[in-house]
This record gives C-alpha cells, structure tokens and sequence, in this order.
C-alpha cells in the first residue's frame, strides 16, 4: 500500500476511534414472576454515575403494601446491592409500583448488570 493512502486511513481509524462514543450496555433485570398482580411496575433506572463507575449488584428488597389500596407503603432493603446508588434507585421507583387490592407484601430480586461494549457510529 503507497505511504499517503497508508497515512490516510490510519487517520480515519484513528478518528473513529476517538469521536465515537463508547458504552456498555446497562441492563436492569426484574423477574417476571415478581410483578404478578402489579398494576403499575416500572423497571429502576441504571445511574448514570453507577455506570461510569462500573457498579453492577444486585439487591433483594421487601414491599410493604396497602392491602386496600395496593399501594406500595414501605420498601425494606433486604439485601444491598453493594452500592448506595444502586438501592437508591431500586427503592425511589419500587415506591411507584401499584397492586391489585388484596396484596399485602412481596419480596423481589433487582439485578443492575453491564455487559458488553458498544460503539455508536452516526
């Protein structure tokens, strides 16, 4: 390969390298069988700051609902995911979460994983 068009598409691998963004893939994983009966179940959002720092857990938490109302009441950190964030998280949006009237508890398992790499070309 002649030297100037050697030079040149190392400049563009180079680039691309540089500019493209690059992540892993954050994934945060609830268990089908713990939202039976739930009228309302949205999944945690992965922290930002959790996801530059790597943080991956997962934590076992207890809800404490309105049997009336199905309204989630209390939210028990069974166990920790390791990081505070992480249960932060896990536990501001468990509040969301709404029941059929009739369901008075429900322990469930939160896993907070990143696999993978990807780069965005656009």
């Amino acid at each position: 390969m002649k030297t100037p068009l050697r030079i040149l598409l190392t400049l563009v691998l180079i680039q691309i390298a540089l500019v493209t963004p690059c992540s892993a893939t954050d994934i945060v994983r609830i268990d089908p069988k713990f939202k039976r009966d739930t009228v309302t179940a949205p999944d945690p959002e992965y922290p930002m700051k959790s996801q530059h720092l790597g943080y991956q857990g997962q934590g076992i938490y207890r809800l404490i609902i309105n049997d009336k109302t199905g309204v989630v009441d209390e939210v028990k950190v069974m166990k920790t995911t390791g990081h505070r964030e992480l249960d932060a998280s896990a536990v501001m949006t468990l509040f969301q979460w709404k029941f059929r009237p009739g369901v008075n508890h429900r322990d469930l398992l939160v896993v907070f994983h990143m696999t993978g790499w990807s780069r965005d070309l656009h």
